[in-house]
């Protein structure tokens, strides 16, 4: 194999320790232990890691020395640009909210300190370069399997959730200003849309204690606005007043009929939901909604603003027109903004394992039924289905580790892709190692029980699309098309074992097995 030396260097137990250490700091230690020796541990274990796993996409195009230098050099310079320059973490910061859901990288010039820590990591390659190749024994592949997902997964989820996330929790008028509570800390303006100023106390006049879920249009007591998720929340549900948590309701008659005047769609809250992920996979709904309300006269007739949380605003101006406002306070790194309706494959990473649980267990299937059609020996059979047996059901802890390494990252695609196409990868790499069933014929198999898993996730792509609008209904058909795709992976199993391809079978047995 062309970067197999590179797939022993993800295995070395150096690397594999360094990759314990990364995840166990970040999930559990960080928060048991904040402090100095905890914050840097991180980097020094993840400048172990990295470069055996930048290695990896090297080995593509350059195995060998010249990759695991390139791999190493290329980590340090990385490191060193994130940590002292404001761009630098800038770009790292973009980039692990794409992977990792929202996340902050900081420049910390004092992080260098743990740049010694690429020369274990280049000791670690020399070592697996050195080492002969691992024994083909199942002991020596399963180290494999079980090291390169995670080591993978430890630098790219690698960030632990902060204890809170943003929120706009209220709303108020002071003076003529728009005042907006944001945990603890006021910040005013005088449009109310932008330009939002840190205040250093609580403004004068106090602010009520109490949400204001209603509001009039001044010197028009019968023109008022009430919001959606405002008042006591019955947690418990799944969705919450049927999702209708974001919106405002209007009445023009004194509240004797109320219209919704503008809402977030209730078949698109899930998937505004699951972009704020909450500490510890926590779901608040109470902050993903509208809780407070302000209606204020302007020249041409008036404007309600409504605090959404960690949606950041809703205002309606004097045109009519209803729009998702965010509140960026650059002076303190205060960024929260609406989360689209739409997203093409976003926040869809548990759908993702699904599928590739569901891929095993079609390639479990097919191969069986394979080996049964074979008619060869119990021994024979048991080559063909034991190891897909043995990681199908290895998969279900990692799954579980997986799951809870990446609970701050919510339910964000990147972050869990990984373990199906590992999983799926190893899978296939079984069926087509096995020498019951030809590898011409095993590959259909694996093809029959790949679309299994693409037919299960294909509704849920439509569904980050608006199509279909509600996440039951991509479950309903992602069921319905893999039980569907089942059939032909049975199928693809049954013409599969007509040609066995053991070796030592009689010539006349293999021929009649053929016909």
């Amino acid at each position: 194999m062309r970067a197999g030396v590179l797939l022993r260097w993800v295995a070395h137990p150096l690397t594999m320790g360094a990759t314990a250490v990364l995840l166990l700091n970040d999930h559990v230690f960080k928060q048991a232990w904040p402090g100095l020796v905890t914050g840097k541990l991180s980097d020094f274990a993840g400048l172990v890691v990295a470069p055996a796993v930048l290695g990896l996409l090297f080995g593509l195009f350059r195995a060998g020395q010249v990759g695991a230098a390139a791999a190493t050099l290329l980590t340090g310079a990385g490191f060193a640009w994130v940590k002292l320059t404001s761009t630098g973490a800038e770009v790292a910061s973009a980039a692990w909210s794409v992977v990792n859901g929202p996340s902050v990288v900081l420049a910390d010039p004092s992080d260098l300190v743990a740049l010694p820590a690429l020369g274990l990591a280049w000791w670690a390659w020399r070592r697996a370069a050195a080492a002969p190749p691992l024994p083909d024994h199942p002991a020596h592949r399963l180290r494999v399997v079980l090291a390169m997902p995670f080591a993978v997964l430890a630098v790219a989820a690698t960030s632990a959730p902060s204890d809170t996330l943003p929120s706009v929790d209220s709303v108020q008028i002071v003076g003529g200003q728009v005042i907006i509570e944001v945990g603890e800390r006021f910040y005013g303006s005088d449009s109310g849309v932008g330009d939002w100023t840190p205040l250093p106390e609580t403004p004068s006049g106090q602010l009520p204690e109490r949400q204001q879920l209603e509001a009039c249009v001044p010197d028009d007591a019968a023109h008022c606005y009430q919001v959606h998720g405002g008042g006591d929340l019955d947690l418990v549900e799944g969705t919450p007043r049927g999702g209708r948590l974001l919106g405002v309701d209007e009445t023009t008659d004194a509240g004797r009929t109320w219209r919704t005047a503008w809402e977030v769609p209730a078949a698109r809250w899930e998937f505004v939901k699951r972009q704020h992920p909450f500490p510890g996979g926590v779901d608040r709904v109470s902050k993903i909604a509208s809780v407070d309300v302000l209606v204020r006269a302007v020249p041409g007739g008036h404007e309600v603003i409504v605090a959404n949380g960690v949606e950041g605003l809703a205002v309606r101006g004097a045109d009519g027109v209803w729009r998702r406002v965010p509140v960026v306070i650059a002076a303190t790194g205060l960024d929260i903004r609406p989360a689209p309706l739409t997203g093409f494959g976003q926040v869809i990473g548990d759908d993702l394992i699904d599928a590739g649980m569901i891929t095993l267990l079609a390639l479990l299937i097919g191969m069986s039924v394979a080996a049964r059609r074979t008619r060869a020996r119990l021994g024979h059979v048991l080559v063909v289905v034991l190891p897909l047996v043995f990681l199908f059901l290895a998969a279900i802890p990692i799954t579980g580790a997986v799951v809870f390494f990446t609970s701050g990252s919510g339910t964000s695609t990147m972050p869990k892709l990984l373990l199906p196409l590992c999983l799926t990868g190893i899978g296939i790499s079984l069926t087509m190692a096995q020498g019951a069933v030809r590898r011409s014929r095993a590959a259909v198999v694996d093809a029959a029980a790949v679309l299994t898993g693409l037919a299960f996730l294909g509704p849920f792509f439509g569904w980050t699309l608006g199509l279909p609008p509600e996440r039951g209904t991509a479950i309903q058909l992602g069921l319905i098309l893999a039980a569907g795709c089942l059939v032909l992976v049975v199928a693809a199993g049954w013409w599969a074992g007509r040609d066995p391809a053991i070796a030592g079978t009689p010539a006349g047995e293999h021929r009649g097995s053929a016909r």
